[in-house]
């Protein structure tokens, strides 16, 4: 693993959980990999207590789990976590589509065809990055769209397992013009009133997308979890 320089003693559990949370969705810390709360707290030149707090806080997010005999370890990134994940997501951001198309403003179509049109900007410029921020920020609209505090805070620990799988989705996919895919006759749908078949198309996109993911988990695993180039 790569260095992490040591930590101010502010927020140490705040610090901690952002610096853990950041290197496991962007694959530093593998899938499975163990966390020894002791080698974590000598790296980073701090106290256990914060790294105990905060691998707390992960295992509320699902991005860790303990291991009886084991220990904490890395929640493993594999077929059956993704299909648990996109299918939860189908039913979580579907229901919020049809809610928040009740309750949208012009202000939240704005906002989703913004997102749309940076999208395709970014990947017309070939930037895989700045795509997948919008990938997701796109799918927040929708939450956040709802109006539904509840639901916004069930999908908080489901957004960060999206964020761990888009990292590697994005290297299974031809082009970058693949990437933004269906979201356009999404947004089309939606702007048109049609819920019925903005929720059909947005149940597709992310099953297929998660199972597309599953397809091909052996040259994922291998390639690891990096944004692609």
């Amino acid at each position: 693993m790569e260095e992490w320089a040591p930590l101010q003693a502010t927020t140490l559990k705040e610090n901690v959980t952002n610096l853990l949370r950041q290197s496991i969705i962007d694959g530093t810390l593998a899938s499975g990999e163990e966390l020894n709360q002791a080698q974590i707290a000598e790296r980073l030149g701090i106290s256990r207590g914060p790294v105990r707090e905060a691998l707390g806080q992960l295992e509320q997010e699902g991005l860790v789990r303990s291991v009886p005999y084991k220990g904490v370890v890395v929640t493993p990134l594999d077929p059956g976590y993704v299909r648990e994940l996109y299918s939860l997501r189908s039913v979580l951001e579907t229901f919020a589509l049809r809610l928040g198309m009740e309750r949208a403003d012009p202000d939240d179509l704005a906002t989703l065809r913004a997102v749309v049109d940076g999208m395709r900007a970014a990947a017309k410029r070939g930037d895989a990055r700045e795509l997948s921020q919008l990938d997701l920020r796109f799918h927040s609209s929708i939450i956040e769209m709802s109006r539904h505090q509840l639901l916004e805070r069930a999908w908080t620990p489901l957004k960060i397992g999206v964020q761990r799988c888009l990292q590697s989705r994005h290297r299974i996919y031809p082009t970058l013009d693949d990437v933004v895919g269906s979201h356009p006759a999404l947004l089309a749908a939606i702007e048109r009133g049609d819920a019925d078949g903005a929720c059909a198309i947005l149940h597709d996109h992310i099953i297929e997308a998660g199972e597309m993911l599953c397809a091909v988990w052996p040259e994922v695993a291998v390639t690891g979890a990096g944004p692609a180039a």
